[in-house]
């Protein structure tokens, strides 16, 4: 028997805006709420330790990864739509760069870059699953990776390009 969805789709939206305010805040002590024990996050994927995870244990330590490189980390909601199963949040990205982000170490340099964010909902009426499409060249050359100084981190390049392929 399939099973029926009861979400409305600005119930989906308010799902997903949860986990962005958690984001935003650093709580998740809630987080199971919004965030389904098969959540599936795509962008973790090219880390041999963090791609394991899954579930609301995968988004607490994407949150506290995120929180501990960027201080004053902010995603501010551009615009957002929903259509069944599927959210499309489009945001902007804000924060300091404080803390060590992938290897990269501290700059102390401000970052700010476009994201665009799908989130699926699934049937429990939790994200099940998240895939982002960033603008990482600008994160890149505001981290100082990218440009004419980052020849130091062309095996990262290289590492990220094949793990995305």
């Amino acid at each position: 028997m399939e099973k029926v969805r009861t979400n409305t789709l600005d119930e989906n939206i308010k799902i997903v805006r949860r986990a962005l305010e958690a984001i935003n805040t650093g709580d998740t002590g809630r987080i199971h709420e919004v965030i389904s024990p098969q959540y599936f996050n795509h962008e973790s994927q090219v880390d041999p330790v963090r791609s394991k995870l899954r579930g609301p244990e995968e988004f607490i330590d994407t949150v506290r990864a995120l929180r501990s490189a960027f201080d004053d980390l902010h995603y501010e909601e551009q615009e957002t739509i929903a259509a069944v199963d599927k959210v499309v949040s489009i945001v902007s990205v804000s924060g300091k760069h404080t803390g060590n982000f992938i290897v990269v170490p501290p700059t102390g340099n401000r970052i700010s870059y476009q994201a665009v964010h799908i989130h699926r909902i699934g049937d429990d009426g939790k994200i099940v699953e998240h895939i982002a499409i960033r603008d990482d060249l600008s994160l890149m050359v505001q981290l100082g990776v990218a440009g004419p100084s980052s020849q130091q981190y062309e095996p990262l390049f290289r590492a990220w390009k094949w793990l995305k392929s």
